[in-house]
């Protein structure tokens, strides 16, 4: 028996349905129910009853919510307790979206690491979607993630780059000499799109949602230059954002700004009400330090 079953349990009793506890911990329904059936089978009884609309506790259910609550309050006071002495440890972990070199994050990063050499830390890519369960889990301390899909009461962010959506196009595409273009006007064109496991897929997906239409998807790719190769070809066009199409610049492909603002800008996040490691709390203060004075570099480039 895992602690996450026990959550997940938790999560069905309180919202009422498998669905809603799945969105709640940022996880799909079907996996959220063989978690379940796992557990059950675990105990050897059946914990729900799924004839009916909102599911209800059978009898061994009952039993089992009374111990799940204490195993989950016993296991939370844990955590603060241990926060505790790891506070103590000049170490912390961070998790990021593929995105540091783009946004110039691992050259600050870099720099942290030099003026501070005392300091270890650990530092892992993962995929978007993955940020936000891995931070709520604790499995890290801080993260690098964009900013659409936080939830502000669970979480606070320092905004590090702004950024938003553009169209790229082959230089031979029909929008090649556009000076703006609608989202909605791209109901019949082909999609090269970025993986199901970045927020920005979701992203895009949701805008075109907006705009009265599913995309085509002619292909996907986690890799940014496997999807710029492709929309130079002409096969299709992609929504990206500009700091990676800046970054990745392709002769072959136009950036077309969208006549929607569609916001995807970079955040550090972290866990509300936690009790960080010094050194986390060091390592957020230069990063917002170094986010000041590019702030004022910027508008002083503007006078």
């Amino acid at each position: 028996m895992e602690i996450r079953q026990i959550q997940y349990f938790l999560s069905i009793v309180d919202t009422g349905s498998f669905s809603a506890a799945a969105d709640e911990h940022f996880i799909s329904q079907s996996s959220l129910s063989k978690m379940i059936i796992a557990l059950e089978k675990e105990l050897a009884v059946t914990l729900f009853n799924r004839s009916k609309r909102r599911v209800s506790l059978t009898e061994a259910g009952e039993a089992f919510l009374r111990h799940a609550r204490k195993l989950n309050a016993d296991n939370n006071a844990m955590l603060v307790e241990l926060d505790g002495y790891k506070s103590a440890v000049d170490t912390f972990s961070i998790a990021a979206i593929p995105i540091l070199p783009q946004y110039g994050i691992a050259t600050s990063i870099a720099q942290f690491s030099d003026a501070n050499p005392y300091i270890r830390f650990s530092l892992e890519e993962i995929d978007g979607l993955n940020i936000i369960p891995a931070l709520v889990e604790r499995r890290y301390d801080l993260a690098f993630t964009r900013h659409n899909y936080l939830d502000n009461e669970l979480f606070e962010s320092l905004e590090i780059c702004k950024d938003h959506l553009l169209v790229a196009v082959s230089k031979n595409n029909r929008y090649a000499n556009r000076s703006t273009i609608s989202i909605k006007e791209l109901v019949n064109d082909n999609f090269i799109v970025f993986d199901r496991v970045t927020e920005l897929h979701k992203l895009i997906m949701e805008e075109c949602g907006k705009a009265g239409f599913e995309p085509t998807i002619f292909y996907s790719s986690h890799r940014k230059v496997s999807v710029l190769s492709l929309v130079e070809t002409n096969i299709g066009l992609a929504l990206m954002p500009v700091k990676i199409f800046e970054y990745y610049h392709h002769p072959g492909v136009l950036a077309i700004p969208l006549e929607e603002d569609i916001a995807c800008n970079i955040v550090l996040v972290h866990l509300k009400n936690r009790q960080f490691p010094k050194s986390a709390m060091i390592f957020l203060d230069f990063m917002k330090q170094v986010t000041e004075n590019r702030k004022s570099k910027n508008i002083s480039e503007l006078i």
